[in-house]
């Protein structure tokens, strides 16, 4: 038996070593399928795994995509690469970066493989273009349920495209990508500190104001001790760097070292849990992980080549996980005032402290895909962490969330919204967009051999 685990070791299941298939050509892809199909076998296709939710737990025949990662070719007069979809992250953008050339959306987490990326809710934060990644696809190769290969793109079999940017592995087999490009633009990072509260009171000039300053921006809010955090990304005209300046020399320690999980969260999550993972955080380790840090990163300041934000993150990280809601802009403020009077009672009622901040982020309306959660209008993310996923007091917390977040118009991430994702999911998204979705789902799929149980859950009411 093949044993499967996602990211942080939470979610895990097996599958029999004849039907765990690692293909290195479509024409396997092909193979495999029609083999399925003719026996009426459940496939379930699985990226890197890094989701939280079940999302890509599957029976019958699974296959990886690792064996099929490399990247095919740079068109730089279309400003367009295409790779196989078991190519990372951090290997497209590798090769990007030599050629100048940079992807439109660069998460932090370079194992993403960029066949699920082109179909997920994967995505940055931007203040001016599509957060999402699969928003900036412009075709894919996909093996049919019925064994078939298919072209969709901008330009062949066009009417498919926006629900294959939200194909979530139920369409098929994605097995190469074209993904749009730029010419590469620094990214200059600096960072400022604030109070929620004072945020909140003045949000529709606070707002205004960062997005008038910058083209990204990425939060952290710490319930604990009313700390605002803000991230503030601008791109800037590229600079030829001088050889002999301090600044040349710091950059490549700056722009792969300097990150707010990687290099100064997760380290100091790891001494602080590394006996007591559930350990409330109060006074000298509220000090370590949050004041000492702020203190330290509001006087960061840099450039860096966008390509480096893929950062490969490595099996003894903190198996903390995500709870990704986002909202409407107009809805942003009252859901955040509830979360923290729900962080407050959790706190007061079951002694529950979570030394993580929650994450914010900004997606503009987006209608690229079926399913991108920022159809309706621009969406401000509110997306929890906790460091220990089996803590019962969690999955309450989560729970209670879950009530707030929808009473708010909130809309969760497939991948990361344990829970939320597979119960709220389908009631919460565009309903006529869901609809057109399932329809061509279906037309896909008639035998429904690629809806694994967690997708039949989520769309129980609509199949």
């Amino acid at each position: 038996m093949t044993t499967l685990n996602n990211w942080n070791h939470k979610i895990q299941f097996e599958v029999a070593d004849n039907k765990f298939k690692t293909p290195t050509q479509i024409s396997d892809v092909q193979d495999i399928v029609k083999q399925a199909s003719s026996q009426n076998q459940p496939v379930t296709v699985v990226g890197a795994m890094h989701s939280t939710t079940e999302c890509m737990v599957g029976g019958g025949i699974v296959i990886s995509m690792k064996k099929m990662a490399r990247v095919l070719s740079v068109d730089e007069q279309n400003m367009t690469v295409t790779v196989q979809a078991g190519a990372t992250l951090h290997e497209v953008c590798s090769h990007l970066k030599g050629l100048g050339l940079q992807l439109p959306v660069i998460l932090e987490f370079g194992n993403f493989q960029i066949g699920a990326m082109s179909g997920t809710h994967a995505n940055d934060t931007s203040m001016t273009r599509s957060a999402q990644f699969s928003s900036h696809v412009a075709g894919v190769k996909l093996v049919t349920p019925a064994g078939d290969i298919m072209e969709i793109s901008e330009e062949q079999n066009t009417e498919y495209l926006p629900a294959v940017r939200s194909h979530f592995g139920m369409l098929g087999v994605v097995c190469e990508v074209t993904v749009r490009l730029f010419k590469t633009q620094p990214l200059h990072v600096g960072y400022q500190i604030a109070e929620v509260n004072s945020f909140l009171d003045g949000f529709a000039s606070e707002l205004e104001t960062l997005k008038a300053a910058n083209d990204q921006v990425f939060g952290m809010i710490f319930p604990n001790s009313g700390k605002l955090l803000w991230q503030c990304r601008k791109f800037v005209e590229p600079v030829k760097p001088n050889p002999h300046s301090l600044a040349t020399w710091l950059d490549p320690i700056e722009s792969k070292g300097i990150s707010l999980f990687g290099d100064l969260f997760l380290p100091l999550l790891k001494a602080i849990t590394a006996d007591h993972p559930s350990a409330a955080i109060t006074g000298l380790g509220n000090a370590m992980l949050v004041d000492l840090p702020l203190k330290i990163i509001q006087h960061s300041s840099y450039t860096i080549d966008p390509c480096n934000r893929g950062i490969i993150y490595h099996e003894d990280d903190p198996g903390f996980e995500f709870y990704d809601w986002v909202f409407p802009e107009r809805n942003w403020v009252a859901l955040v005032r509830e979360f923290l009077e729900l962080s407050k009672r959790f706190r007061q009622q079951h002694k529950f402290i979570s030394p993580l901040p929650a994450l914010i982020y900004f997606l503009k309306q987006d209608q690229a895909s079926l399913l991108s959660r920022s159809r309706d209008g621009n969406a401000i993310a509110v997306d929890p962490l906790y460091p220990d996923p089996s803590n019962p007091t969690w999955k309450e917390f989560r729970g209670a969330f879950n009530e707030i977040a929808m009473r708010h118009g909130g809309i969760p991430h497939i991948n990361k919204t344990r829970d939320g994702a597979i119960d709220c999911f389908a009631k919460a998204c565009d309903q006529e967009s869901l609809k057109r979705y399932l329809e061509i789902r279906k037309k896909f799929d008639p035998k429904n051999l690629f809806l694994n149980g967690f997708f039949k859950k989520m769309f129980a009411k609509y199949l």
